[in-house]
Order: structure tokens, then sequence, then C-alpha cells
């Protein structure tokens, strides 16, 4: 019995023993590794710096003013008594922009240009005309292809940008006043004028709008922007070998929506 119990202890003693060892030799190899877990680093942060493309489309409206100057040859407008008058114009407006955006801090600066095709059109009655009596006057204004060149100027709230913008603009334009009887009533029929106008007009452009960076190389736009054209002259001769002259003011404001393509955004 004595013997047994002897041997017993010294077997839990032993047991001991390699347990203390096999703990030290695995203290000494250092924690091992963790399986399934991967490095996981701070997202990168958003960023518009880089360039861009899209197209936009939308709506424009505004108005043509149009003043009729004294004649040099006879001291007086061709309508006698006239006072300026404005021609209501709307129309489509849609084309492509191409653009650059740079991020340095808590602000992001940009240059773009775009291109495309405002469709203003409108006509009305000569109220001067009317007024003495030659009613059938009519002015009509249209335009097509027009372009502009901007600085912008965003604060981004990570992902969505707000910013205005502003810079020079171009539109060709062309306008017509037909006059069939400028000398009622002796005059209808022979007594007649004809103006017109045709000129690419420089002007102005500014603006601003929300823009939306909604999956990595896309974003989206809406955009209000207003647009001073300057002058447009329209002249001609009348049957009494007379030369008139009317100035047309071209001004426009215009709402888009637009996409965008940011090349190598991350």
């Amino acid at each position: 019995m004595g013997g047994t119990m002897k041997g017993f202890y010294v077997g839990v003693v032993a047991c001991a023993a390699v347990i203390v060892a096999g703990s030290a030799s695995a203290a000494d190899l250092g924690p091992g590794p963790v399986y399934g877990a991967s490095p996981v680093g701070p997202a990168p942060a958003f960023s518009w710096t880089g360039p861009y493309a899209g197209l936009f489309g939308g709506y424009g409206w505004g108005t043509a003013k149009a003043t009729e100057p004294i004649n040099a040859a006879t001291g007086f407008p061709y309508n006698v008594g006239s006072t300026p008058y404005s021609v209501d114009t709307d129309g489509f407006f849609g084309g492509g922009t191409l653009g650059y955006n740079w991020q340095p801090g808590s602000l992001v600066f940009g240059v773009e240009g775009e291109i495309g095709y405002l469709g203003l059109k409108g006509s009305r009655i000569d109220p001067n005309g009317i007024a003495i009596g030659t009613p059938d006057t009519t002015t009509r204004v249209k335009s097509d292809f027009y372009g502009a060149v901007t600085g912008r100027l965003g604060v981004p709230l990570s992902n969505i940008l707000v910013y205005a913008e502003g810079g020079g603009a171009l539109l060709d334009a062309k306008a017509t006043t037909i006059d069939p009887c400028i000398a009622p009533p002796v005059g209808c029929g022979s007594g007649t004028l004809s103006m017109s106008g045709d000129k690419t007009m420089f002007g102005w452009t500014a603006g601003g709008g929300v823009e939306w960076a909604y999956a990595a190389n896309w974003t989206a736009k809406v955009e209000y922007a207003y647009f001073d054209f300057g002058t447009l002259d329209t002249t001609g001769t009348s049957t009494f070998a007379k030369r008139e002259t009317q100035s047309i003011d071209v001004a426009a404001h215009s709402v888009r929506v637009g996409l965008n393509y940011r090349f190598g955004a991350r």
C-alpha cells in the first residue's frame, strides 16, 4: 500500500513538472497567430479633386429688350415717340461640360467649360407701332449655339458640394423686325421695312448649385444660372430709303440637371 501510494505521488509530481515545462516553453514563443482577422485601416477621406466630364439638360427663359435708337438722318426713331419694349423668350437648354476641381482643404476650387444649345424663341407685336397706327410690326428673336467658361468656388460637405460660379458666356442669336406698312394709310403695300441681325454675342453668366457624389466616379447636380449676352443690333432700309436700326439686349435665366463622370476618383 505504501509503495503504491509512493508511486502515485511520484507520477503526479512528474506530470506537474511536464505541464510547467510546456507552459514555460509556450511563453518563450510569444502569443500565437489569430486566425480569421484582417488588418483594418481608416477609410480614405473623400476628395473632389480631379477632372470630370458630363451632360446636362434643362429650361431657359428670359427677355429680349428692344430699343429703337434715334436715326441720325431724321432725328427720331423709325416709330416716332417709341419707348423700349421686351420680347419674352424661352426654350430647351442642354449640352456638355468638361472641368477640373481642386480641393486643397475646406474649400473646392474649379474651372468648367460648357457648350450646347440654348433655344430661346419669342415674338411680339411692337407696341410703338400700335401707338402710331402700324399694328403689324413684329419683332422675333431666336438663339441656338451657346458656350461658357466659368470659375467655381464650393464648400464640400463630404460627398455633397454646394458651389457658386461665374464667368464669360457667348450666344449665337438672330432677330428680325418686319413692318409691312410703315406709313398708313397711303404707304401700305409700298412703305415697308425689314430689319434683321445675326450675331455671336459675348457676355457673362453667374449662378450656383448643389452636386452629389452618389458613387465613386459619378455625381448628379442641380444648378441655376443667369446669362446676360449683351446687345444684338438689327438694321434695314425702308422703301423710303431710310436706314433704320434697332438694338436688342438678350438675357436669360436657366435651370438644369446634370450627370458628371469623375476620372480617377477614389
